[in-house]
């Protein structure tokens, strides 16, 4: 088995969508984000333990192929201990506005792929288990979207309107080019 262009251009996503993330989390010197961060590293990996063998490195590695799962986690935790809720926004207060765009978006995504999936079908979640790659560009895409409105706002946070529309059309953006993107891809690898 040879290795396609594309194909290494598809696992090069997943790693440097990682290694941004985790960049990020250590340019933020956020002693509370980086413990959720490889708390959530512990509870992907417990939740990916179903192999009958006592000892399989399955459970260890298959994190840092779904690292947007691992970061949602970790973004479920981190918004546990340092959000809060107004009745306009969703603030963060004394976080670097660029990891509260992370959490936040990855929060939002993973929301809305969880809520949205039982009415499209089950295609969003399919999307997230299927195609890590897409997953991993619309993850970013999201972060960049979430910077720039915390960026226009005086407080570190985003507004429930804004953060909203994320939940609601990150799943649809994910079955759309899903629909549009693989059979283009599938021919190139």
């Amino acid at each position: 088995m040879t290795a396609t262009p594309v194909g290494v251009l598809l696992l090069l996503i997943v790693l440097l969508f990682f290694l941004h993330a985790s960049w990020r989390l250590i340019a933020s010197k956020s002693g509370s984000a980086i413990g959720c961060f490889l708390a959530a590293y512990i509870v992907l990996a417990a939740l990916l333990n179903c192999h009958p063998e006592p000892v399989s490195l399955t459970p260890l590695l298959l994190p840092f192929i779904y690292a947007y799962a691992w970061l949602g986690i970790a973004a479920a935790m981190w918004a546990a201990v340092t959000m809060r809720v107004t009745r306009k926004a969703l603030l963060f207060p004394g976080q670097d506005p660029r990891l509260a765009a992370l959490f936040s978006s990855q929060l939002a995504l993973h929301i809305g792929v969880l809520a949205l999936s039982p009415w499209l079908d089950w295609r969003p979640l399919a999307v997230y288990i299927m195609a890590p790659p897409l997953i991993a560009s619309v993850s970013y895409f999201a972060y960049r979207a979430q910077l720039l409105a915390m960026r226009r706002r005086e407080v570190c946070g985003t507004s429930w309107a804004a953060w909203g529309m994320m939940c609601l059309l990150l799943p649809l953006l994910l079955v759309w080019l899903a629909q549009w993107l693989t059979p283009a891809i599938l021919g190139l690898t």
